[in-house]
């Protein structure tokens, strides 16, 4: 919360004193009302808690392998736990083709990332890839995130401005999202590209603004690889503060 406090350099007779506690009193009102009185929320304490991957009210992390930090309902975290424990019961005995992870017929790879190849029923495979698509949205503060291998390059010009991204350590060929998030909103997708055969990015394009958007405010930039989950951030941006 941000009041500032009163002035204590002089001794202001009772009447005064009296009006600067009326004026404040009505100061506060008008802010939360307003909607500009800003406090520390549930949200906040939770991150320092539990750190930058806290997700929001309601999701647990998945933990279908380690270091699986996409947050999900906590039925679907139990579930997972239950598929990890049948996985093994689910694989076609003495391999097949695809190896000795090959499943038994009804069964495919969960993939809740690429080398994740326990053995679940087609719709637990499809639940863990619209939740790594979600994994963004269901963060506590998606900007709180630490920096990844891609790096956000903004380019200015009179109309607006664009956005770029460079970098590596991304699933080969796979899909990744760029979202921008600001203190006290809620995340929104920017765009999206395609990491080439070795993970990586070469200064590539996925978003223009025009003059028609104006925010002044510094943006973190969210990189989301799809097909892991993985969320980290790419750094910040003023794309919109010109327009």
């Amino acid at each position: 919360m941000r009041i500032k406090g009163a002035q204590t350099g002089e001794i202001a007779p009772r009447g005064r004193v009296l009006q600067r506690r009326w004026v404040g009193r009505l100061a506060v009102a008008l802010a939360v009302v307003g909607g500009t009185m800003t406090m520390a929320g549930p949200a906040d304490s939770a991150v320092a808690q539990f750190g930058p991957h806290t997700c929001k009210q309601g999701f647990v992390w998945r933990e279908a392998f380690p270091a699986d930090l996409v947050c999900v309902t906590p039925g679907v975290r139990t579930d997972t736990r239950r598929e990890n424990e049948l996985g093994p019961s689910r694989r076609q005995p003495g391999g097949g083709p695809f190896g000795p992870d090959t499943c038994k017929q009804g069964f495919v790879w969960r993939e809740a990332r690429p080398s994740d190849h326990v053995c679940v029923p087609p719709s637990s495979r499809d639940r863990a890839r619209g939740d790594n698509a979600s994994a963004v949205m269901r963060l506590a503060d998606p900007s709180a995130i630490p920096r990844g291998g891609v790096q956000i390059i903004t380019a200015r010009h009179q109309l607006g401005g664009d956005l770029f991204a460079s970098g590596r350590g991304l699933t080969p060929n796979g899909r990744v999202q760029f979202w921008s998030a600001a203190p006290g909103l809620p995340a929104v997708q920017l765009g999206s590209l395609t990491a080439n055969s070795g993970g990586g990015l070469s200064r590539q394009w996925f978003y223009r603004t025009n003059c028609r958007v104006h925010d002044p405010r510094e943006e973190t930039v969210i990189v989301l690889d799809v097909a892991s989950g993985t969320v980290t951030t790419g750094g910040t941006t003023r794309v919109h503060s010109r327009c």
